[in-house]
């Protein structure tokens, strides 16, 4: 509840715009319900003080509102910053598309927190979600593990978790159902703020010297037949750029992203090349996934989405060239 208040205290108004914050709007809510005078509006105000972090002038205005009015309010809420935040865990999908990093925490009295953040890979590695799990983080794993599942989950140095989640928080707001989840926003700010800092951030997926090498090396095989040219192995390297920016890794997400998205044509790549982008990548998939361990099942449903989007592709491409480079019957 109390995240959720400082969510909606800080929700800037339709009118104003992204750089122009409504820094008083907490403040009002603040003082409206302060005019409430009982031990539950007390016991939620103390613990909006704790997560003020951010704010340190209307944290201490609150903490004392809430010394002032003696009210007995329960340990673990008076102790609030003496949460242990103890563990950090990292759930992939096979693809990585997706991670998420669960942090672990226990307030005093032994209630156990916690937090869940999905890191979306193909959407600029942006939070498109945050949950909140009032149980320990031992159980929450337990929850979510499925024998013989697409995911891996791995431990995490705590500060390295920090960096990952604070560099996502940076990024551009992708999600649709941002609502939906943006209430715990607050809270998580507040817990992982508790851990230590100096971390290391995700790592790219491969560097671009070894992505040359992996294009070369597929140019030389039976599987890039018929793509000859130096533009065919251009354009590759462009679709490596996509998404995860994984050469490796191919989902049925990222793929649907580039066919349902031409690439606007420009003179740099010529028309047939970007015409045959699906495939293309027909015949590179499965011989980086090959190489990554990803199996038959997996890589026959990408190629199914290949298959579906192939020739609407292929139609939106045709008309983007008609439109801005006045061609007539192309491809």
């Amino acid at each position: 509840m109390a995240s959720s208040a400082i969510n909606v205290g800080k929700r800037k108004p339709a009118q104003l715009d992204a750089g122009t914050p409504d820094g008083g709007k907490l403040h009002r809510m603040l003082t409206n319900m302060l005019a409430a005078r009982n031990r539950q509006v007390t016991a939620l105000v103390a613990v909006i003080a704790e997560l003020l972090d951010d704010d340190p002038a209307l944290q201490l205005e609150c903490r004392k509102e809430v010394a002032q009015r003696q009210e007995h309010l329960p340990r673990w809420i008076a102790s609030l910053s003496q949460v242990n935040v103890h563990r950090a865990a990292r759930r992939t999908d096979v693809f990585g598309d997706v991670d998420e990093i669960a942090i672990g925490a226990q307030l005093t009295g032994g209630h156990g927190l916690t937090v869940v953040v999905r890191l979306d890979h193909n959407r600029f590695s942006s939070v498109t979600d945050i949950a909140v799990v009032p149980e320990p983080i031992d159980e929450a794993l337990a929850r979510i593990a499925e024998p013989g599942a697409e995911y891996d989950v791995v431990e995490m140095n705590l500060a390295d978790a920090r960096a990952w989640i604070e560099n996502a928080v940076k990024k551009p707001l992708f999600a649709r159902d941002a609502d939906r989840w943006m209430p715990n926003r607050p809270l998580a700010t507040w817990l992982i703020s508790r851990l230590p800092e100096d971390g290391t951030g995700r790592s790219p997926s491969m560097d671009w010297a070894s992505a040359e090498e992996l294009c070369d090396r597929f140019f030389a095989s039976n599987s890039s037949a018929p793509f000859n040219g130096r533009a065919y192995r251009d354009q590759l390297l462009e679709l490596f750029e996509t998404g995860t920016e994984d050469p490796l890794r191919w989902s049925e997400i990222r793929v649907r992203d580039v066919l349902r998205n031409p690439p606007y044509y420009d003179d740099d790549t010529p028309f047939e090349v970007a015409l045959d982008v699906p495939d293309l990548l027909r015949a590179f998939i499965p011989y980086a996934h090959a190489q990554s361990g990803i199996g038959d099942e997996l890589t026959s449903r990408t190629l199914a989405v290949i298959d579906e989007l192939r020739s609407s592709y292929r139609r939106e491409l045709t008309r983007e060239a008609h439109e801005f480079w006045g061609y007539g019957d192309v491809g």
